[in-house]
């Protein structure tokens, strides 16, 4: 399982705008349908090095693929972002169908504007039938839309195409697929509309590298691709949608899937203890509203706290000091919520910190506070030939969502955001930008429910402030203490001395399969330098794919 806390059960281009980015919203809503799709205001401008293309770092091999082909074509990073989305609702609609939800992060560079998306999923509302499960609203494909429509440069069917042609064709299972196919299937069969599009003639689930066809699905992706995404939310895709969720026994009344919108917002930001080109680099994460990127600045707070009081040494002493972090940001989250903390203020939990034992939790200032999220999402981050980027998480509140599919529409359902599974509170898009120079210098996502606060901080401190390469950090043991339960838990490949010297402190240590997934791309001396410096990263412990070049 990918975590110890992971849940079981246009058409061309229009002339301009429609409307200013005031009132994008509206623009959302108005634009997006056949007769809508706009060019974007952004102007991708000249490429920052002949024969660099990008790059991209995803869970899902063929969505890198999809949009590598789009960068190399001349897009821009929000357009491969959105073919990589809507390819992964083909190849991995376990976690990214068009049902889902998610948030991402763009920075354009002819603006020299970072901004937030916010497309995560809400209640659908409406009358649920007896044994029918609650859904999310779909917010990804309208989140796609508004952020191809604000940095987008291609074709809107430029984008689509692709997906819709795997969909209609048929794709290999991927490795990835496959894992989460194995790892439910048995509950996803019972379902009749699911067992028809992942089920083989045996009965059992598809496996790696059998044929995927999902005829239903590309006729959804024609509606999109020919249509726009608007008429997913109010044309003839939207009735669709609608027939077939009534067919699962949830009534969804048309005005509330028409009523969805996402919003624009802006990040939480904070200054990096490093300089690039004689000026602070900013990093933005998910702030008001997510836990992911608050506990990452209260991570970094006391990563940075703990190593002036014991500078880092043996591997023990580090996985110590990533512990008793994880640990305070579980007693910061309870202490703050929703708090965005300023430079420094995560050091005053470090008060009670001793490198050579365990905490207990008594000499803490409260008492730790565990989010209560499903760790299944999946994330990826690009980067353009122009100098822009996006990073992305998208989630569906539970690994295949609510564990159905919409008949006659071949769209896996996103389960209804609760207190237990959440609402992609976790999902952390990062991008670090030295806006003085116009210099993106690290993209990345994390996934993995609690654990992606400190596990972020910690990759990004180690690569950007201590220079270690982003590859060796990707892949390195990882370390995490819940808080409740008070055990800390560890990857089996830390080894036998790190675990000894976590018991020697006092802990209780305990090992998961593993922790988090991490996407990344690292330029540390800035995007403009193209593939010299920069490196593209996927996680060992998933099933992606990083390109760049």
């Amino acid at each position: 399982m990918r975590s110890v806390f992971r849940h079981t059960g246009v058409i061309w281009r229009m002339a301009r705008h429609c409307v200013l980015f005031a009132v994008l919203i509206a623009t959302v809503m108005a634009c997006d349908t056949i007769g809508g799709v706009f060019e974007s205001d952004t102007t991708a401008g000249t490429p920052i090095a002949e024969g660099f293309f990008g790059g991209v770092a995803g869970d899902d091999p063929r969505s890198v693929l999809a949009a590598r082909t789009i960068l190399t074509s001349g897009g821009t990073a929000a357009d491969a972002a959105a073919a990589y989305f809507f390819m992964s609702a083909v190849s991995l609609p376990s976690t990214s169908s068009l049902g889902a939800g998610g948030v991402c992060i763009a920075y354009d560079k002819g603006r020299n504007q970072t901004e937030l998306l916010d497309f995560r999923s809400g209640p659908a509302g409406g009358s649920i039938a007896a044994g029918a499960r609650t859904i999310g609203l779909p917010g990804a494909v309208r989140g796609m839309f508004a952020l191809y429509a604000r940095f987008g440069k291609l074709a809107w069917s430029d984008v689509v195409a692709p997906a819709e042609r795997a969909a209609r064709f048929g794709i290999p299972v991927s490795r990835g697929l496959a894992n989460d196919l194995a790892l439910v299937g048995g509950a996803l069969m019972e379902d009749g509309a699911a067992r028809a599009i992942f089920g083989g003639p045996g009965g059992q689930v598809l496996g790696e590298g059998d044929q995927l066809v999902q005829l239903d699905l590309a006729g959804m992706l024609s509606f999109i691709r020919t249509r726009g995404a608007g008429d997913f939310y109010t044309g003839l895709g939207a009735a669709q949608f609608l027939e077939g969720l009534a067919a699962t026994g949830v009534n969804v009344p048309p005005a509330n899937l028409r009523g969805f919108v996402p919003h624009w917002r802006e990040a939480a930001v904070r200054a990096t203890p490093w300089t690039i080109f004689g000026s602070e680099a900013l990093t933005h994460v998910p702030g008001d509203g997510f836990d992911g990127g608050p506990m990452m600045f209260w991570s970094w707070d006391m990563l940075d706290a703990g190593a002036r009081l014991a500078p880092a040494g043996a591997a023990d002493q580090r996985a110590h000091l990533l512990a008793e972090v994880a640990l305070r940001d579980a007693v910061a989250r309870g202490l703050q919520p929703a708090m965005v903390p300023e430079g420094g203020e995560g050091a005053s939990l470090m008060a009670s910190y001793d490198p050579a034992a365990a905490t207990p939790l008594s000499a803490l200032p409260g008492p730790p506070v565990v989010l209560q999220e499903s760790p299944a999402a999946s994330g990826f981050a690009v980067v353009d030939s122009y100098g822009n980027a996006v990073s992305c998480a998208i989630a569906m509140n539970n690994l295949f969502g609510n564990g159905r599919v919409a008949p006659g529409t071949g769209i896996v359902l996103a389960a209804e955001p609760g207190a237990v599974r959440g609402n992609g509170l976790s999902l952390l898009p990062v991008l670090t930008v030295n806006e003085n120079a116009r210099e993106v210098i690290f993209a990345g996502t994390a996934t993995g429910g609690v654990v992606s606060g400190p596990l972020m901080a910690s990759v990004v401190t180690d690569v950007l402030v201590n220079g270690r390469e982003l590859g060796e950090v990707v892949a390195a043991p990882r370390v995490f203490q819940p808080g409740d339960p008070e055990v800390v838990v560890v990857e089996p490949e830390i080894g036998n001395a790190v675990v000894q010297g976590l018991l020697a402190r006092g802990h209780d240590v305990r090992t998961v399969p593993q922790l988090g997934l991490i996407q990344a791309i690292s330029c540390p001396d800035g995007l403009r330098n193209g593939s010299d410096t920069c490196r593209f990263v996927t996680d060992p412990r998933g099933f992606g794919l990083a390109v760049g070049g």
